[in-house]
């Protein structure tokens, strides 16, 4: 089998790095419990324009007007505070000492994303890494699904014996129904509302990986 992995908020916990750089932003320039909410909520779990949110964070913590500044702000301190949810790389170093092969396939800045991979010692749990900065590609175009199985030495593989699993569904299920593999949603408790569901759906990245490698999903 071939595994592919979303990196943010499915191997390493992105948004409290997020959570932990605001709170202290915050303290640190005197603002409130009304300002962190309002930073938190405009991050939109990582998915709102980082000029949209630093124009919040300027606002809320009286910054100087500096957008790529003040971007550059919050991205360190994501770095610096992101962590990989407990024992997830062990998951990946269980399958590919099974034998299958596992890949990371993640949308975003090449320095941001490289910097959380390198933080988080990601990249000797896999055996490639895809940035979508790196590829001009992104999730959810399956040509980023590709690219990976390319990397892989796998670009010929019937795509139902390839996962792609993330907690985006309008990126990670998408781009995996997209390129026609199998698909598993990290729920992190929410309900399902995309429609047709992924094939897994689970709490947590371990739990996701547990029932799809499970003798039920097995072809």
């Amino acid at each position: 089998m071939i595994w592919l992995f979303d990196l943010d908020n499915t191997l390493v916990d992105r948004d409290a790095a997020f959570a932990a750089w605001a709170s202290k932003a915050v303290a640190d320039h005197g603002g409130d419990g009304a300002d962190l909410a309002a930073i938190i909520a405009a991050d939109d779990g990582g998915f709102s324009r980082k000029a949209d949110l630093a124009r919040v964070v300027i606002e809320r913590l009286g910054l100087t007007d500096d957008v790529a500044a003040t971007i550059e702000y919050f991205r360190a301190g994501i770095r610096d505070h992101v962590q990989a949810y407990p024992a997830v790389l062990d998951a990946l170093d269980v399958l590919r000492g099974a034998g299958h092969a596992v890949g990371v396939v993640t949308n975003g800045d090449p320095a941001q994303q490289r910097g959380k991979i390198a933080r988080c010692d990601v990249e000797p749990h896999v055996d490639a890494i895809v940035v979508s900065g790196e590829e001009g590609v992104a999730k959810p175009d399956p040509q980023i699904v590709e690219i990976a199985l390319e990397r892989l030495g796998a670009a010929d593989v019937d795509r139902r014996d390839v996962w792609m699993i993330g907690d985006a569904a309008h990126a990670d299920v998408a781009v995996g129904r997209a390129a026609g593999t199998r698909t598993g949603w990290v729920s992190h408790g929410r309900a399902w509302s995309g429609g047709r569901r992924p094939d897994v759906v689970a709490g947590t990245t371990r739990d996701v990986v547990a029932l799809a490698a499970s003798p039920a999903h097995r072809r």
